[in-house]
């Protein structure tokens, strides 16, 4: 399969988290790959901006820029104010999969930002 790389302005989050549900989500049905609008911290706090993630249950998996990030999902969500944002979109390997082959790119697929990033 052929996907188009969309590049965001802060790294690879999408193609990342992407990558990983494809390579491992078949066989694991509690991975949820998520779309979502979060809080940067550091030189981007107070920045609202799209990103990509994985969970699995009660975890987060982040893998983006080269991370191997496995946070407890209630840590993440505070970090990035992503309950009080609440601009999410979840997708299981099948759904995922089927964006992937009918858009050709890693995403967002669904997720408008506030920002427009």
């Amino acid at each position: 399969m052929k996907i188009l790389v969309r590049e965001s302005a802060g790294g690879d989050c999408y193609e990342a988290a992407g990558r990983y549900i494809l390579n491992t989500g078949q066989d694991n049905n509690d991975l949820t790959l998520v779309h979502g609008e979060v809080e940067g911290q550091g030189s981007l706090d107070g920045v609202q901006f799209g990103h990509a993630w994985i969970e699995d249950g009660d975890n987060v998996i982040d893998v983006s820029n080269g991370k191997q990030i496995k946070v407890p999902k209630i840590v993440y969500y505070q970090l990035g104010n992503i309950s009080k944002i609440n601009n999410l979109h979840k997708y299981n390997w099948s759904e995922a999969m089927k964006k992937m082959m009918k858009v050709k790119h890693w995403g967002p697929w669904d997720l408008k930002t506030s920002t427009g990033k």
